[in-house]
């Protein structure tokens, strides 16, 4: 429990001087904030609840926008203490470093600094809070219901500033602890939303072009494929009544083979036309023999037939030198011939395997070819939108499940709320008035709403009564450690149902925090319930939070000139 809270900036007015206001002891139970008989505001009620939100980890008290404590009294630290059972931590936190926090000992002074996320930690701990997948603030904040956080609409009692419904459910299911059910199935439909929304994307910017985009364009694929599949069919008849479709399947393989074995051909050739050059080099085939030379001099009779009977000694014994040589040169060439041949081999069995007959012609194969392709371009788009059309179908399969398990899951949450307001509502009108009620359902879009009335009463006093029962019941049903009402709640709220209130919150073994004045014109139960539960009490004229009211003109102007100390900033 929060144990004790002290500011050097409480202060009030003992005999025209400011007096600290010291350590401000609070109460397992109902702790009242109290007001004076006239009701005044700017007294600093709502101020000390964001206080106490502030020692809970709430950031309001620093939002300029619902508390001017800080802009008025510049930078400023709020001690505080926590108890659990004999133990009691303290703690400091200053409005200049927010997000920081001092570990202190008992008389505040800070011993070592932990971040704003390790103490809302600490707080889930000590309160042994075991509900899973929730943070502390998430459970405890929309619960502090303090008059500038837009967290007190009487008829939206999850609404918290700008969270929307779904969230606050969300919450609801945790608190509950139905919400790791229901998670699992909204991971699944929040996969396939994601999923489905990535292809629709990608489709509608042309970065997958392999989809059809609409019906109209998957219906003009199937006829596409069916006009080009009877014209394939035509192309196979003429050229080969035996041709099967698998063995249509099988031509841009056996194309691609009949383009290997063309190029093996025509290497062959040329190895071989190297191969009988060679051969013939090595047989002498033209080299001049005694009686080519015995002609030629018959002709020429000058010739010196020696000499050339020299030279066709010297060519035929270089013919003897290099005649190894060739030898190899033609295993060689003949070993590459050989392999060549095999491998041709080799790819005409492969092609025969696929039954595609070696002797179909190229022009025909790449016509097939050709159509196939675009066959398959087709298929794949229209396979893209089946498979885009599936995952949008298994995306509302996924909503629908979901919707009905959280239906279910939040009936059971809807009927135990019910129950227990009808309870509290039953001990505070005795069983003559009607309870109010939330019920949840679904938008249009699918997601999670709720309502909350109370039949045949629309009255304001009626509608701030039903949010202070919904709050008693989930502090009742869940691990819910705190919650905080201001003046505001109250104001049209009839004198009997209050008194009955304020018995519900003096029975709460939890803390609650209230904010009340005016509680002279109740009954006997309401001012001695107030009066013994009262932490502090402020009035006007001295007795503010900080002894004075920054919203009177003349008493912010008295105290910049007179008490300047105070507001200077520390």
């Amino acid at each position: 429990m929060l144990y004790e809270i002290e500011c050097e900036k409480f202060a009030k007015k003992v005999n025209g001087q400011l007096v600290p206001r010291g350590r401000i002891q609070l109460r397992e139970g109902l702790n009242t904030v109290l007001g004076d008989k006239a009701a005044q505001n700017s007294i600093g009620k709502s101020t000390f609840l964001l206080v106490v939100d502030f020692c809970f980890g709430g950031d309001d008290y620093i939002n300029p926008k619902i508390c001017k404590a800080k802009e008025k009294l510049h930078s400023h630290t709020i001690n505080f203490a926590f108890k659990f059972g004999n133990k009691i931590d303290y703690f400091c936190r200053s409005t200049k470093t927010p997000s920081e926090i001092g570990i202190c000992d008992s008389e505040y002074k800070v011993q070592r600094i932990q971040t704003l996320k390790e103490f809302k930690d600490y707080l889930l701990k000590a309160y042994d809070i075991t509900t899973p997948s929730i943070s502390f603030r998430e459970m405890v904040g929309r619960f502090l219901r303090i008059y500038g956080r837009e967290n007190y609409a009487e008829r939206y009692p999850l609404k918290y500033g700008d969270v929307k419904p779904e969230s606050a459910i969300e919450t609801l299911e945790k608190m509950f602890n139905v919400f790791a059910f229901i998670e699992e199935y909204k991971s699944v439909y929040d996969d396939k939303s994601k999923r489905s929304k990535v292809r629709d994307d990608a489709t509608k910017l042309g970065e997958m072009t392999n989809v059809a985009r609409t019906k109209k364009e998957y219906n003009a694929n199937e006829k596409e494929i069916e006009r080009l599949r009877t014209e394939l069919q035509k192309l196979m008849d003429r050229e080969d009544a035996e041709l099967s479709q698998e063995e249509t399947d099988n031509l841009d393989k056996a194309s691609e083979i009949k383009g290997q074995l063309t190029v093996l051909k025509r290497r062959r050739s040329r190895l071989v036309s190297q191969l009988n050059a060679v051969k013939a080099n090595m047989s002498g085939g033209l080299v001049p023999v005694e009686e080519d030379l015995s002609e030629l001099s018959e002709f020429f009779p000058d010739v010196d037939v020696q000499k050339l009977s020299q030279i066709e000694y010297f060519h035929d014994k270089m013919q003897h030198i290099l005649s190894q040589e060739m030898g190899d040169e033609i295993a060689q060439l003949q070993i590459l011939i050989d392999a060549i041949s095999a491998e041709m081999v080799r790819l005409q069995e492969s092609q025969r395997k696929l039954g595609i007959p070696v002797t179909i012609s190229k022009k025909f194969m790449d016509r097939v070819v050709e159509i196939q392709r675009q066959i398959d371009i087709l298929v794949a788009k229209n396979k893209g939108y089946d498979k885009s059309a599936k995952l949008k179908t298994e995306k509302k399969e996924a909503k629908v499940q979901l919707e009905d398990v959280r239906e279910t899951q939040l009936q059971a949450v809807e009927t135990s709320i019910n129950q227990e307001m009808t309870r509290l509502n039953d001990y505070i009108y005795n069983g003559e008035r009607y309870a109010p009620t939330i019920k949840f359902g679904n938008s249009r879009s699918g997601k999670p709403t709720y309502e909350f009335w109370t039949e045949d009463d629309t009255g304001a006093g009626t509608n701030f009564k039903g949010l202070i029962i919904f709050d008693l019941a989930l502090l009742r049903l869940t691990e819910l450690p705190v919650i905080a009402h201001d003046s505001n709640i109250f104001k049209n709220i009839a004198d009997l149902p209050i008194d009955k209130i304020m018995e519900l919150y003096n029975q709460s073994e939890k803390q609650i925090f209230i904010a009340f004045d005016k509680e002279d014109t109740f009954y006997d139960v309401t001012r001695d319930i107030v009066h013994s539960t009262k932490v502090i009490e402020l009035h006007e004229n001295g007795g503010e939070l900080f002894g004075w009211s920054w919203a009177k003109k003349a008493a912010r102007e008295k105290q910049i000139a007179t008490e300047t100390g105070v507001i200077e900033e520390s």
